[in-house]
């Protein structure tokens, strides 16, 4: 009897709804924890890091961890210039970082001392397990996040939409990529969902006529972190200040706290930048000449960089081409959620509420901002995900918004037919969706590579390691990697032979260089276009194997292990008479 009296409450618990949030939530997390698995320990999931911003920023957490603080193995011929030009000399034992922002790699640091003695790789890991710490971080980040913007939805919405709202997010395969990459953007988006939890707090407070300098000093802190994360964010800030000063009363006090709370925050890392190398805003912001002085890799890999002769009309023409590419490809920046582009649509409907009326507008002017910023600075890289991407960060606010409106919408129609509805609602969720169910496919189907390659072969990078000693230098078009496998410094290709040649021969790095390391970063190119009249051209005997070594330092030479896709010109035989 007493087991019938338990069934029979179980039963009733579930009809009259008391269990059914609870099952529903075990369910999600049951769902989610069952994807990351997938993509942790399937063949066809995580094949490691594959973004040389993300490298970059996952060897300068490792510095951290070690106690080195903000430093860095890879070495710019760009930053050479720099520290040369405002400091006199280059400050080679320990390299500090003047192009990345410190939040994100400071914040991963911690996770990296984890597994503290699985920092070291060889060439029989297939593997790197830090890569999956700096992905677990991500994904740990965008599931808080994901949280976060519930509430939000709560407070702008209610909590039928917010649920809505959860699933939009979780089924972007965009930001299952982000979160997967490396890239700061899911712990710039859980710094963005808390500064818009603050930002609508304030809203509310100034629609009812209650204090708002509390919530405003909390949102100008998450945007100073956030800055401290990526510094493009401050266009995001800067919209945010602009809206700010139109809504809220009296007119401009809210305004100046936030942005005395955000240089508060801000201005330190100013200071550190000027002290190490005489400018307070590093070496990041030369980005900006990407497209009106060729690729941002080749300004970074130029032994000098002029900005005052720069022409007024590559840059207007670099600004309107990168605008239009942004609103021509808008779908694909939101994440191809379907619902997010009807946000613009939303701006014309007469929200009941006042403040989730009002704050659209703040949502617009920060997302103009942000805009204006991307086509100043650019989206460089040409396919995949992008560093300077802050279209991801909109979508949860965007798709609330839409779907809202879609909802109001077919409220409308008067059509109560709940297998109607319910088809609806699953047609608005599987097209978003589209993208995440094939790579889901991908994780439950054959076994397919585990590594990035090409250009990735972790493991015969992590060999340079063994091949050279700690305070010897490798030149690379893939510095980010040695720097990040093979734990070692690493210099930028410069742009020409005769630009390495120079570095070698005034010994800029104290005769340190022992290798050059190409990839099919530059040798897997299409042949005339792009080699030979590229950006490598200077390098081209060296790209093809036809360079003479007879006056050239690296006289020793050898292909890696992979097709004779990469190859390593070194001072002398490194790599016979080994184990390896």
């Amino acid at each position: 009897m007493a087991f019938e009296q338990i069934v029979q409450s179980v039963v009733h618990k579930l009809e009259e709804g008391g269990w059914v949030p609870w099952v529903k939530l075990v369910v999600l997390i049951s769902a989610v924890a069952f994807t990351i698995s997938l993509w942790f320990f399937r063949d066809a999931g995580f094949r490691g890091l594959n973004h040389e911003k993300a490298m970059e920023q996952a060897q300068i957490s490792r510095e951290i961890a070690r106690g080195n603080g903000f430093t860095t193995k890879v070495i710019r011929p760009a930053a050479l210039w720099l520290f040369e030009k405002n400091k006199g000399a280059f400050p080679l034992d320990r390299q500090p970082d003047i192009y990345h922002a410190p939040l994100n790699p400071w914040v991963n640091s911690w996770f990296l001392r984890l597994v503290k003695d699985q920092w070291s790789m060889t060439y029989k890991d297939l593997q790197y397990t830090p890569d999956k710490i700096i992905a677990g971080a991500g994904l740990l980040f965008f599931l808080l996040s994901v949280l976060v913007n519930y509430f939000i939805a709560c407070r702008l919405f209610d909590q039928r939409l917010a649920i809505f709202g959860v699933g939009l997010m979780l089924l972007c395969q965009k930001f299952w990529d982000f979160a997967l990459i490396g890239l700061p953007q899911m712990t710039m988006l859980l710094l963005f969902s808390c500064a818009i939890y603050t930002l609508v707090r304030a809203v509310e407070n100034q629609c009812e006529s209650r204090p708002t300098l509390g919530w405003l000093a909390a949102t100008g802190l998450f945007f100073g972190l956030l800055a401290l994360t990526h510094g493009l964010t401050m266009w995001i800030f800067a919209g945010l200040l602009g809206v700010s000063l139109i809504y809220f009363r009296p007119i401009g006090r809210g305004t100046l706290l936030m942005l005395a709370v955000f240089l508060l925050c801000y201005s330190p890392w100013l200071v550190r930048n000027y002290m190490v190398s005489g400018t307070p805003v590093g070496l990041g912001w030369y980005s900006g000449l990407a497209g009106i002085r060729g690729t941002e890799s080749s300004v970074m890999r130029s032994m000098e960089v002029k900005i005052d002769d720069i022409n007024p009309r590559l840059f207007r023409r670099k600004v309107q081409m990168q605008t239009i590419d942004q609103l021509g490809s808008l779908y694909d920046y939101l994440g191809s959620v379907v619902v997010a582009p009807v946000f613009f649509v939303a701006l014309l409907h007469v929200f009941k509420r006042r403040d989730t009326a009002v704050f659209r507008w703040f949502t617009l002017g920060m997302w103009i901002s942000a805009v204006v910023g991307m086509s100043v600075f650019g989206l460089t890289e040409e396919s995949g995900l992008r560093a300077n991407d802050l279209h991801i960060l909109f979508v949860p606010l965007m798709s609330c918004y839409g779907m809202a409106l879609i909802l109001v919408m077919w409220s409308r129609i008067q059509l109560h037919i709940r297998f109607v509805q319910f088809a609806f609602l699953t047609i608005l969720y599987t097209i978003s969706a589209l993208p995440f169910i094939n790579q889901f496919l991908e994780l439950v189907g054959p076994p397919g590579m585990r590594i990035a390659w090409p250009p990735y072969y972790p493991s015969y990078i992590a060999i340079f390691n063994s091949w050279t000693e700690e305070k010897e230098i490798i030149t690379s078009d893939m510095p980010w990697a040695v720097a990040w496998y093979a734990d070692r410094k690493s210099l930028w290709l410069p742009m020409s032979v005769k630009d390495f040649l120079e570095i070698n021969d005034y010994d800029q790095l104290k005769g340190q260089i022992v290798g050059l390391h190409l990839t099919p970063v530059s040798r897997d190119r299409r042949y005339r276009s792009e080699i030979f009249s590229g950006e490598y051209k200077q390098w081209v005997p060296f790209v093809i194997d036809n360079a003479s070594l007879r006056d050239f330092p690296l006289k020793y030479f050898t292909p890696l292990p992979m097709n004779g896709d990469c190859v390593f010109y070194s001072d002398r035989d490194r790599w016979t008479n080994r184990e390896d």
